[in-house]
């Protein structure tokens, strides 16, 4: 971790007092001074996880550091060019070109007028039986 609980106890001292000089106002005397309790311990708290998290951060920052230090020689090209050239495929790429050039222009030929779906027409039966309908309802209410 980095620092000390000094930290903690100056920043969750800090909320403490803000909250309670917002909420005096506003509120009993016996709720600000709550609140303010509240505010100190949860600062107090986020105040250990930032500096827990500030901790892993930096000490695997240093440990990196130090791994690189352990050969020197060998890192010292690392990073020091970049390589902008691409290699030469012009005759693949031609290739590729013209064989998308060819399928490109052939398809609308093939392609076949256009249609509209014809979906069936919905039909509806007029001439039902009333016991028959009475039954099927029977049937459905007692599943």
């Amino acid at each position: 971790m980095i620092g000390t609980i000094r930290i903690n106890v100056i920043v969750a001292a800090l909320a403490g007092l803000l909250t309670f000089g917002l909420s005096i106002g506003n509120n009993l005397f016996l709720s600000t001074c709550l609140k303010s309790i509240y505010s100190f311990a949860i600062m107090f708290i986020l105040t250990f996880g930032f500096r827990w998290v500030l901790g892993v951060m930096l000490g695997a920052e240093r440990a990196a550091g130090h791994s690189s230090f352990d050969n020197p020689i060998a890192d010292a090209a690392v990073g020091q060019s970049l390589d902008l050239v691409t290699p030469d495929e012009d005759a693949e790429t031609r290739e590729l070109l013209k064989g998308n050039l060819s399928t490109s222009a052939s398809l609308p030929s093939t392609n076949a007028q256009f249609s509209p779906l014809n979906p069936p027409k919905l039909v509806t039966k007029s001439n039902l039986d009333p016991e028959q309908l009475a039954g099927a309802l029977r049937r459905m209410s007692e599943d």
